[in-house]
């Protein structure tokens, strides 16, 4: 699976929504926000992929899944400021204010990424966020929502800027509340939560490969369809030049104007990449269920920059 990027700087979010005790909710269930889907659970045995990226579920690995509810999109400028605005922690005596829109497309900034056509500025994704806002945001929406929060954060370092740059965070059991995906989540969801459906296999999540294009190539006219990138930016279909080397072909798109994939998620293949729970590491063989990943690490998965070694 493939998802082709904008640029090095952007780093959004999707939130999955784990609702647990003694019965999940129904997909029509009061508890379930708008704007999220079920995704149903499931047991991935691997297989070696030489058609596309290597993932997760990789020859030898067998992944069971759980259900869980993931948001339809990337979240908003907007939602993630309505969360933000006024937030603040301390570290030691100092009191911080968190930055309530860290995003770089914003109209403050359109001479160097455009305000593209269809775009508003509040529905494109949020990005410049950390991996550290991205779980603190998680939490400050769970409590304004009254759910349980999934994470333990002690936050250690606070930016200039107003960026959590370092925490100490840990993943509470039981919690109702918001929280970034898995990266098995993430990429279940993203193939389209059925592994024996053609969609599966497809390069993009929601769309395959163009005829006679490899999945490698940086232009693939395949992701028309269902992605935003570099090479399709500023009309929607895709261009024979890169279109990146001036400010209408930068910066994001208003999430959902594309088509979803088969589980009605947006965006994901191109735009922006997003964060998952995961620390950054090799992939396991074995049975697995509800993999978290790594225990420690110098990174966390952004999907889909970093490839998963094998």
């Amino acid at each position: 699976m493939k998802k082709i990027k904008l640029f090095a700087v952007l780093a959004a979010m999707v939130m999955a929504l784990a609702l647990t005790g003694c019965q999940q909710p129904s997909s029509g269930s009061s508890n379930v926000p708008e704007g999220f889907v079920k995704v149903t659970g499931g047991t991935v045995t691997g297989k070696a992929n030489t058609n596309n990226d290597a993932g997760v579920f990789i020859k030898d690995r067998t992944v069971t899944l759980s259900d869980f509810y993931m948001s339809n999109c990337e979240v908003p400028q907007d939602e993630y400021s309505a969360v933000m605005t006024g937030q603040k922690v301390k570290v030691g005596e100092t009191e911080y204010t968190l930055n309530a829109n860290p995003s770089y497309c914003t109209e403050a900034n359109k001479s160097k990424y455009g305000v593209n056509f269809g775009t508003e500025q509040g529905k494109r994704p949020v990005e410049g966020v950390t991996w550290y806002d991205a779980v603190y945001y998680c939490n400050a929406r769970s409590k304004k929502e009254g759910r349980t929060s999934a994470y333990g954060i002690t936050v250690t370092t606070v930016s200039t800027e107003g960026n959590i740059t370092e925490a100490t965070v840990t993943l509470v059991d039981g919690a109702d509340g918001y929280r970034l995906p898995t990266e098995a989540e993430w990429e279940y969801a993203a193939r389209g939560g059925d592994p024996s459906a053609a969609a599966w296999n497809y390069t993009f999540s929601g769309a395959d490969s163009a005829s006679e294009t490899s999945y490698s190539s940086s232009s693939n006219s395949g992701l028309d369809a269902v992605g935003w990138y570099r090479y399709n930016n500023d009309t929607g279909t895709t261009g024979s030049s890169n279109v990146t080397n001036d400010a209408s072909g930068k910066g994001t798109h208003q999430v959902g104007q594309k088509a979803p994939n088969a589980l009605g998620i947006y965006d994901m293949s191109g735009n922006v990449w997003e964060w998952c729970y995961d620390w950054y590491g090799s992939v396991s063989t074995g049975e697995e269920t509800d993999p978290t990943g790594a225990l420690s690490g110098s990174s966390r998965v952004l999907r889909p920059v970093q490839r998963r070694p094998e």
